[in-house]
């Protein structure tokens, strides 16, 4: 028995490496354990420089070893303390390097919201599960809707944030309003009872749900599932504008639209008016622009028809051969010109070459010839003969001389 369990032991294909083991726990937990939230005390808390908080959470008779990052900790809206009861949203994770497992939290809420926020996810889930938030459920909004009903408090900071974007972008449709609690006990009931009076109001083309900001608790009214379910199935088009742009309620997922805040709303309600606004503007200057383009244009054909006419003209036509003459007995003035110049040259040049090469400019230079007494010109010295007498000519005459030696 041991030496089987020493030769398994030399077989290392079922020996583990502690990091493949902990490699191995980390993806059967990580893929186990969907993001779920966790209720507890938090204790020994750690805020290290970089802004990460490490803790523990803990119960009556366990713990788990936390972290929260910077940048969700950031969001949180309150800052953790030491021994607070809360509940944490998160995943959990296997930190490698020291094998222990943990939960990375995503968000907090102090205790006292956690409960309002479990009913919100099992009522967001049930109604999820239900098709009730399905995009195909979904109705288009209208791009340019005439006629608005808001439901909103006439006292909120909601309802004049929205009408003064629509009033700055000179949208010129209608707004309804239909006043309702939006906070307390009896909000849901009296935000159902607007929204079927907004229903049954003539000629209203959207629905838009508008609220400030505020805590869950404040914002819960719009988690009613008897006004979720009036939205989704209002055969109006609905915009769901509740609180600021981390806010949610159920509303936003029942609702066509979802905007960020009311003046988010107003934004998007107004943009296609501004649109086409501008584009009506541009498509009148346009048009405004065609009279004088097209007159231009005009002018222009026409201009370059009486040209071609002017150059068609027996008129046209005379003063060109006119001008062409004149041309051609331009250039045969010069041609002629510049004919008996050269020939002159040419003339004067052999002249000269004529005089320089002649008998006198020799003479003139210093030269003389000698002639025998027959007259004939000797150009060798060995034809004077002693005693023979030759004529020997200068440049200012002629000499007889005789040869003595």
């Amino acid at each position: 028995m041991q030496t089987d369990l020493f030769e398994q032991h030399q077989d290392h294909s079922d020996v583990w490496r502690v990091s493949d083991l902990t490699r191995e726990i980390k993806r059967i937990l990580e893929s186990g354990f969907h993001p779920l939230w966790v209720s507890g005390e938090i204790s020994n808390l750690s805020a290290h420089p970089s802004g990460h908080r490490y803790f523990v959470l803990k119960d009556g008779s366990s713990q788990l070893k936390a972290v929260l990052f910077k940048g969700d900790a950031s969001s949180l809206g309150f800052v953790p303390q030491e021994g607070d009861e809360c509940i944490a949203y998160g995943q959990v994770t296997v930190y490698e390097p020291r094998g222990e497992y943990q939960i990375r939290v995503r968000h907090m809420m102090q205790d006292g919201t956690g409960s309002m926020r479990m009913q919100f996810e099992r009522l967001k889930k049930k109604l999820l599960e239900e098709g009730l938030f399905e995009e195909s459920r979904k109705r288009p909004l209208p791009r340019l809707a005439r006629n608005l009903a808001i439901i909103t408090s006439l006292s909120g900071a909601a309802l004049q944030d929205f009408l003064s974007i629509l009033e700055r972008r000179s949208w010129n449709g209608s707004v309804f309003i239909f006043n309702s609690q939006v906070q307390g006990k009896d909000a849901p009931a009296s935000l159902g009872r607007a929204f079927e009076e907004a229903l049954s109001f003539p000629g209203i083309d959207l629905i838009v749900l508008a609220r400030g900001g505020g805590s869950i608790e404040d914002l819960w009214a719009f988690n009613d599932e008897n006004l979720v379910r009036r939205v989704a199935d209002s055969p109006i088009p609905t915009i769901s504008a509740i609180g600021h742009q981390t806010d949610f309620v159920l509303t936003d997922f029942s609702a066509d639209f979802r905007a960020e805040t009311p003046s988010a709303a107003a934004e998007w309600i107004s943009s296609e008016h501004v649109r086409m606004r501008e584009l009506l503007v541009e498509l009148g200057e346009r048009l405004e622009r065609i009279p004088e383009s097209s007159i231009g244009r005009t002018m222009d054909r026409l201009g370059l028809v009486e040209g071609r006419l002017r150059n068609c003209s027996p008129e046209s036509r005379i003063e060109f051969q006119h001008q062409f003459l004149d041309d051609l007995e331009s250039r045969i003035s010069r041609k002629t010109v510049t004919f008996f110049e050269h020939n002159q040259y040419v003339v004067k040049t052999l002249g000269q070459r004529l005089e320089g090469g002649s008998l006198a400019s020799s003479l003139k230079k210093g030269f003389a010839y000698f002639q025998d007494e027959d007259g004939k010109i000797m150009d060798k010295a060995k034809a004077l003969a002693k005693g023979k007498r030759v004529k020997a000519t200068f440049a200012d005459g002629s000499r007889q001389l005789r040869v003595e030696q």
